[in-house]
């Protein structure tokens, strides 16, 4: 059997290698998506912790047990220890460090040295495991491991330590207070002066300068003394310890999260124990992000695997159509249903192997693929990610495999029924049955849910925004909701479609060719023959389409609102010296600054523009009923702030300019935010009067109402004291910056920069002149920032990678359909030809078909896609909004995108047509007709 199969394979080896394709894809999209997800989420979450590394100057993995210094507390230490040695086990990461700082009570201290200079104070005595290795003696020894000769003990002392106490190298100290194992005061010799061996050490938790009232003994000796004793002493203990962050996998969170909560549960149990962490918040903000990914991930590729198993069904069905005698052959010659199904079985699974062998490296490829996407159809060179086949992956592609063999195999069930008879007797049935969806109306049912979901979900956009912004990822009904729309608005289509072609041929029935009348004839007498094959069309335009949309609009409207929230290209703010200190002890002073040199700016290359910005948050103003708080007041200079802001002259209903203009006109000209005019009833001409906190009154004449500015959002959501988010009305306030100079004084200012290329110069500047700043704004490295993020770049790499996919499989798609429906029509076009047809009408009369089948299903998919972009963009692109979102979506399509579809579908029609060409040009009348008595 295997051998006829594979001879069947061969002599079919176009429908094979279609049916591959499809399967390989398959398998190879399925495979990524969970490699995809682990790599981007373990690198996502190494990055977080190195992110808390560099921005706290602190190991990001750290539990700290705090034992307070109690005698009864004291016999559990060797228990906490253990406890605290078995955590690293328990977490299941290898252990980086663990430090163990033990201190007893500060006590009073007598020197053998006679000294005037040295007061009696309390100094304590303590210890640090593992203390000798991560030191560096500054001067002295080490501290000895046991008591010399007398019984003195060596200690070491830091630098800080050794100047705030005052001690001398060298000098014994007695403390009477705590005593040797036999009974003896302990006396203590300051032997030596330590510093840390490493700044950039995990092992210093605690800087060597937090000790600078502390003798450290050796660790071990420590614990014979002070805790292996029956004597009761009062021993305070911390433990710090530090876990390989790096080793810890994405599936390990959750486990390690509730390990630690049950150590939490577990010490909240002793009062005089205190378990920290300074991880958790880390891990908790890492799994919303990984829930917004996961369910990003899975429902943008859900179309494209409805699409694969479409192709693959289509591809299946075509195969079996072509192969219907030869299957009543095989019946007729006594094959049995179960043998025809084996065979096709063993050929499904043969298609299987090789797509499983194929689409696994081609799946960890596409994963690459995914985290170099910079953009919809760009890519930019980014650290490879860790791809790792893992048994997920593995099991996936497995049930793609599964399911694709399923849909090769269960069509033929049906076609086993058939007989040579019942063959010859279906050959002559000419018309077609309608489909099954068809007679169920699922297409009016799927449109219907599309429209009841995009319904529903307009009525909760406001809800849905607050559940994105506290981390929860966006329903995926809502995704579903628009698969669905597009789904149902094409099948309805497809129903009313051939009734458009009907009323054209009927109306201009008397003008046709006959070429032309026997195409109309075999269009509307096939229709529901051609309804896969125009549904296939419909959806993989309209995805096409909608995935080249959404894409754009996700990456041009987070982009926009980026810039426009930063103001400029490069926005700054200098730390500003003023007598603040003065003030605080005398209230009758007037705070004053220093202003930086702010010619340093104008001179700097790269900077096209530059402008003085004064930007405060916390202006109030008095109205009918109250007052207004938190006004966003704005100093700008119009002309340098017009050539230098970053904004989009669509947003106003005049351009922006023209309001500059108008404030120019008189120094005390206001733009006011429209919410005043709407909320307060304020007109042009109006005069109001507002302040800040600590600023006299200032009078403004309104000159204009904005509804945008740069940086200014008329609504924010804020975290509340619950931790959810509410609406906030925002107000905004821009004046004249020398008005307001010239009542408040030369306040802190920030500089926004246009710059003319590249933004480096500002690094450049930073690093030479060692400035420091307050606020340090570049758009550029926030938009690579935003790039970076997980959700934005696995949603452009799976819209590139399946908006290629939809290509490939349109044009292969279509090419397979329109072969194997000429080579099953040789017969008729044979008779064509012998009753005088010329080729040229056969050709007219198959751009015809192609027109009123292909041409239709084209563009009635740009079209579904085109609207389930319009109608469903604003909701999904809240599943990538922040809390500082201010501009209104726009949905953006491009038509660079749109020309590379139609370039595409124009050079998938015109091969198709040249091949048709060919394969009806070499066919032979003879042939055809003895086809035909055949």
């Amino acid at each position: 059997m295997l051998t006829f199969v594979v001879r069947k394979m061969i002599s079919k080896k176009w429908m094979v290698i279609a049916l591959l394709i499809g399967n390989i894809l398959l398998v190879s999209i399925t495979a990524s998506n969970p490699m995809y997800t682990e790599a981007v989420l373990q690198r996502t979450l190494d990055n977080q912790f190195n992110t808390y590394l560099q921005n706290n100057n602190r190991y990001p993995f750290i539990m700290t047990m705090k034992v307070n210094g109690t005698t009864k507390s004291n016999p559990f230490l060797p228990e906490y220890d253990e406890t605290i040695r078995r955590m690293p086990e328990a977490f299941g990461l290898p252990e980086r460090q663990l430090v163990r700082h033990m201190s007893l009570q500060a006590a009073s201290n007598e020197s053998s040295l006679e000294r005037d200079d040295r007061s009696k104070a309390t100094l304590t005595l303590g210890a640090i495991s593992e203390l000798e290795r991560h030191v560096q003696m500054a001067a002295g020894d080490m501290p000895s491991p046991k008591p010399d000769g007398d019984g003195v003990i060596d200690v070491i002392v830091s630098e800080m330590g050794m100047n705030n106490m005052n001690l001398i190298l060298g000098e014994e100290l007695t403390f009477k207070r705590y005593t040797t194992p036999d009974g003896q005061p302990l006396r203590v010799r300051v032997a030596g002066v330590f510093k840390a061996a490493s700044n950039e050490d995990p092992f210093w938790v605690q800087s060597p300068n937090m000790f600078a009232g502390e003798l450290f003994m050796n660790d071990e000796l420590f614990w014979s003394y002070f805790v292996e004793t029956e004597f009761d002493f009062g021993v305070s203990a911390t433990w710090f310890e530090l876990l390989d962050y790096t080793q810890l996998a994405v599936r390990d969170v959750q486990s390690v999260l509730d390990t630690s909560a049950a150590y939490q549960l577990s010490f909240d149990e002793d009062s005089y124990v205190t378990y920290l962490n300074n991880y958790t918040n880390t891990l908790t903000q890492f799994q919303k992000t990984e829930r917004k990914v996961r369910t990003t991930m899975w429902v943008l590729q859900a179309p494209i695997f409805v699409l694969l198993a479409a192709f693959i069904f289509m591809v299946s069905r075509q195969m079996l159509d072509n192969e219907q005698a030869e299957i009543a052959v095989l019946r007729s010659r006594g094959a049995g249903r179960a043998q025809i199904i084996a065979v096709y079985a063993l050929q499904s699974f043969i298609v299987a192997l090789i797509s499983l062998v194929i689409g696994l490296p081609l799946g960890m490829f596409l994963v690459q693929v995914l985290g170099s996407a910079n953009a919809f159809l760009e890519f930019v060179r980014r650290s490879a990610l860790k791809v790792v086949l893992s048994p997920e992956a593995l099991m996936y592609s497995s049930v793609a495999a599964l399911f694709s063999m399923c849909a090769m195999v269960l069509p033929v069930r049906r076609y086993a029924r058939v007989s040579i008879v019942n063959q010859k007797q279906r050959r002559h049935h000419r018309r077609s049955e309608a489909p099954l969806w068809q007679k169920l109306f699922l297409d009016v049912i799927a449109l219907g849910a599309g429209l009841y979901g995009l319904y529903t979900f307009n009525n909760q956009s406001a809800f849905l925004a607050q559940q994105v912004l506290e981390g929860a990822s966006l329903d995926p009904l809502l995704f579903l909701s628009s698969s669905l729309f597009m789904l149902g608005a094409g099948l309805v289509a497809v129903r009313v479609l051939p009734a458009l072609v009907w009323l054209i041929f009927t109306v201009f029935k008397k003008f046709w060719s006959p070429a032309l009348y026997a195409s109309f004839l075999r269009v509307l007498r096939e229709r529901h023959r051609q309804d896969f094959i125009m549904v296939f069309l419909i959806m993989t335009i309209a995805l096409g389409v909608f995935d080249a949309s959404a894409a754009r609009t996700i990456n041009t409207n987070d982009e926009s609102n980026l810039r426009y929230m930063l103001g400029a290209d490069i926005v700054v703010e200098e730390r500003w010296e003023d007598n603040s200190l003065l003030v605080e002890n005398d209230p009758t002073l007037e705070l004053e600054y220093t202003e930086p040199d702010f010619g340093r700016y104008l001179s700097l290359e790269g900077a096209d523009s530059v402008a003085r910005v004064l930007v405060d948050t916390s202006g109030t103003m008095s109205v009918n009923g109250g007052t207004i708080k938190n006004i966003q007041i704005m100093g700008i200079n119009t002309k340098e702030f017009g050539r230098t802001a970053w904004f989009d002259t669509d947003l106003l209903p005049e351009h922006w300019y023209n309001y500059l203009n108008a404030m120019s006109q008189k120094s005390r000209a206001v733009l006011v935010s429209a919410n005043f005019h709407e909320d307060y009833g304020f007109e042009i001409g109006d005069a109001i009067y507002f302040k800040t906190n600590t600023k006299n009154s200032v009078r403004g004449v309104i000159y204009g109402f904005v509804e945008y500015w740069p940086t200014y959002a008329s609504h924010v959501y804020k975290k509340g004291s619950n931790g959810l988010y509410a609406e906030q009305e925002n107000y905004l306030i821009v004046a004249n910056l020398s008005q307001l100079q010239a009542v408040w004084g030369v306040t802190p200012y920030q500089v926004w920069m246009k710059a003319a290329d590249s933004s480096q110069f500002i690094y450049d500047f930073a690093e030479e002149t060692g400035t420091l700043f307050s606020k340090f704004g570049v758009a550029a490295a926030g938009i690579v920032d935003l790039k970076n993020d997980p959700v934005i770049q696995g949603t452009n790499g799976i819209l590139t990678v399946g908006f290629i996919v939809v290509l490939v499989l349109c044009a292969v798609g279509f090419l397979i359909y329109w072969v194997l429906s000429i080579r099953s029509r040789a017969l008729q076009f044979g008779i064509f030809r012998a009753m005088g047809m010329t080729m040229r009408e056969i050709v007219t009369m198959l751009i015809n078909e192609h027109v009123f089948i292909s041409g239709t299903a084209i563009a009635t998919g740009a079209l579904v896609g085109y609207l389930t972009a319009r109608l469903y963009m604003p909701l999904i692109q809240i599943a990538y909004s922040s809390s500082d979102s201010a501009l209104p979506l726009r949905v953006v399509s491009l038509a660079s995108d749109n020309v590379r579809l139609g370039i595409v579908i124009a050079v998938m029609i015109a091969v198709c047509l040249v091949v048709l060409g060919v394969i009806i040009n070499r066919m032979k009348i003879a042939q055809a007709l003895k086809l035909g008595e055949d």
